[in-house]
């Protein structure tokens, strides 16, 4: 399966075949712990339909565990992240656009009053859609014509899809999946977790302290802490703990350099503690992590 995301940071660059026609459509097949999709955000809208199992999702302040035939909506910009549940297979299906391929960038009625609130954070989506929800079918049905269309592209298939695209937005407003975001507050705390998510990012092999981390966001260590934990799902500590074991099981996979180097270099200064806290998230050791998927990458 391709990488459809970059991993250099947490604004998410999508590459789309066409910068004039920009949508994506891709298949997440999870197992055995693997992918595990942090918290990151990207411009475009993202509409996922779970064909099979379960995961943790994380969209702004929304949590929940997803299940077979849920339809999952996330807003342009909404800061989210996807886990796996214990060993839980997870397949979803997932498409991608910028709301520039619908007229965003127009200024009309309808950017304005229904694509631009979304494309500004002005207003959100409800997330999740189940079976048993008002206008459930409809969204469906919808969907699953956007997915054929770009898995078997006709002729002139864009202004078709673009229509569908459109029906797909006209239907989340019409069945009321759509709500204004009503404080300012909310947006600065996003606006400041994405800083500390950047810097995280950049920073993650050296020495980062709670109580520098909540300096530099200008809260207490405890307010800090609380605010980190709504807007990610996971405590400070948590997150940089992944962050480090994410970049260490590329650097299995794509070098071989010696594990305790490795360890060293994404931060962590205790060997016993990396291979314990990697075999807790990724449920084997570092060798046997390196062993199984450098080998199944020579077989791509």
């Amino acid at each position: 399966m391709k990488s459809h995301l970059t991993d250099s940071e947490f604004q998410h660059h999508v590459s789309f075949d066409s910068q004039l026609f920009p949508f994506k459509f891709y298949q997440t097949y999870v197992q055995n712990g693997i992918p595990d999709v942090l918290f990151h955000w990207h411009p475009e809208m993202e509409i996922n339909f779970v064909r099979k199992g379960r995961a943790r999702y994380h969209i702004d302040y929304d949590f929940f565990e997803s299940q077979a035939g849920d339809i999952i909506l996330i807003r342009p910009n909404a800061m989210h992240s996807i886990h796996p549940i214990e060993q839980d297979e997870h397949l979803v299906d997932t498409f991608q656009f910028h709301l520039d391929l619908i007229g965003n960038a127009a200024r009309d009625y309808i950017s304005i009053s229904y694509l631009q609130p979304l494309q500004n954070n002005n207003s959100k989506f409800i997330t999740r859609i189940r079976k048993t929800d008002p206008g459930y079918q409809d969204l469906a049905d919808c969907l699953n014509q956007i997915f054929q269309l770009t898995q078997e592209p006709g002729r002139h298939f864009e202004l078709l899809l673009k229509a569908k695209l459109t029906e797909f937005l006209y239907l989340v407003y019409f069945h009321k999946l759509v709500k204004r975001k009503n404080t300012d507050d909310l947006y600065r705390k996003n606006e400041k977790i994405r800083d500390i998510i950047d810097h995280i990012q950049e920073h993650y092999a050296e020495d980062l302290t709670i109580e520098s981390l909540a300096e530099r966001m200008g809260y207490s260590k405890t307010h800090f802490m609380t605010v980190f934990k709504q807007h990610t799902g996971s405590t400070a500590t948590e997150f940089i703990i992944q962050i480090r074991l994410q970049k260490a099981s590329h650097e299995l996979v794509q070098s071989m350099k010696p594990i305790l180097e490795i360890a060293t270099e994404v931060g962590f200064n205790n060997l016993s503690n990396f291979n314990r806290q990697f075999k807790l998230y990724y449920q084997m050791t570092p060798s046997q992590y390196r062993k199984t998927f450098r080998n199944s990458s020579k077989h791509q």
